[in-house]
């Protein structure tokens, strides 16, 4: 009886730890579903951003006669600090944003035109579910982190409208504001435009690369220089940004790092983003050259805080890049 009872009670601790395994294994697996999905939609959108660039002709001194050529585009594609572009009263951004152009074919009017142009953008955000909730839902708003997607149909892409007083006046075009929506061009406002596509998603990471470095055998092993703060804008003016003017990046990192839904009940913090979260993300990825030690830091932090994450990173190259100087 003693045998048997010694032999029970290891069995049970072991059934024990098996169950509780499996818990574990079978809540991450669930957790992080519908952040691997999210992940695969933007890699797979985001490598068919194109500008169609193309050469025009150039009369400086306004007599008839061209006195060069220069590379122009109806398009844009830009990266930026997500924090910074002020486009909805609802949504904080957080980490970095990447907004684009590609024949996606979505449209609210018209059918089986798969090649039309839409802009589209993600970026990941701190804010309340308010507007995307089913209107038979009565609880409180929850406020999380989500990855978000811009989604105006091809009717109301304002990229046209946008740059169309510089066109008219045969100079570069300036694009500031179609992402933003706010030119009043189609149907829709920024934030009618916008689609969760994720639930706890803390920080987007978008860095434009400029090729492979034939002297190391690793695939992530790229150039930086033409993004070296993150920062890329296919219509920059700046001198230094010339030779890469009016093109798309041909490669393109992106980093998506994903928390469970127990960590962020654990830290929620009503209306107000957590600390916890706001301070691990505080003061990284502001340069190229320390991503591998931002991620490095970002995991530790989150690993010392006991949060259960996973980081998705996928390098996607850019189908319609002809790069060069």
């Amino acid at each position: 009886m003693g045998i048997l009872s010694v032999l029970m009670l290891m069995m049970t601790a072991l059934l024990d730890q098996v169950q509780r395994s499996w818990r574990y294994s079978e809540s991450r697996i669930s957790q992080f579903r519908e952040a691997r999905v999210a992940f695969d939609l933007i890699t797979k959108n985001i490598g068919q951003a194109s500008l169609n660039t193309y050469w025009d002709l150039n009369d400086d001194d306004n007599d008839g006669l061209v006195d060069g050529y220069f590379k122009t585009s109806e398009l844009h594609f830009i990266t930026l600090d997500a924090a910074t572009m002020n486009g909805t009263g609802e949504q904080q951004g957080v980490g970095h944003a990447v907004f684009f152009q590609a024949p996606l074919g979505f449209s609210t009017d018209y059918r089986n035109l798969n090649n039309l142009f839409n802009g589209r953008g993600y970026f990941a955000s701190f804010g309340s579910d308010r507007l995307y909730r089913p209107s038979f839902i009565n609880s409180p708003p929850r406020y999380r982190f989500r990855i978000m997607e811009f989604r105006p149909p091809a009717e109301s892409n304002q990229v046209f409208e946008d740059g169309k007083e510089e066109r008219i006046n045969n100079s570069p075009q300036e694009f500031t504001e179609w992402y933003k929506q706010s030119l009043s061009i189609g149907q829709g406002s920024f934030e009618s435009h916008l689609n969760p596509l994720a639930d706890n998603i803390i920080a987007l990471v978008i860095s434009p690369r400029d090729a492979l470095e034939s002297a190391v055998g690793s695939r992530d092993a790229t150039y930086s220089n033409i993004a070296p703060s993150y920062v890329f804008d296919s219509n920059s003016t700046d001198p230094s940004f010339e030779g890469y003017s009016q093109q798309v990046p041909p490669l393109l990192r992106i980093t998506m790092i994903a928390i469970d839904e127990a960590s962020a009940v654990r830290f929620e913090n009503g209306t107000t983003m957590p600390n916890e979260f706001r301070d691990a993300t505080q003061g990284l990825f502001k340069s190229t050259r320390q991503y591998n030690d931002d991620i490095r830091a970002l995991t530790q932090t989150l690993n010392d805080q006991k949060i259960n994450h996973k980081v998705f990173s996928s390098l996607v190259m850019l189908r319609s890049s002809k790069w060069g100087s």
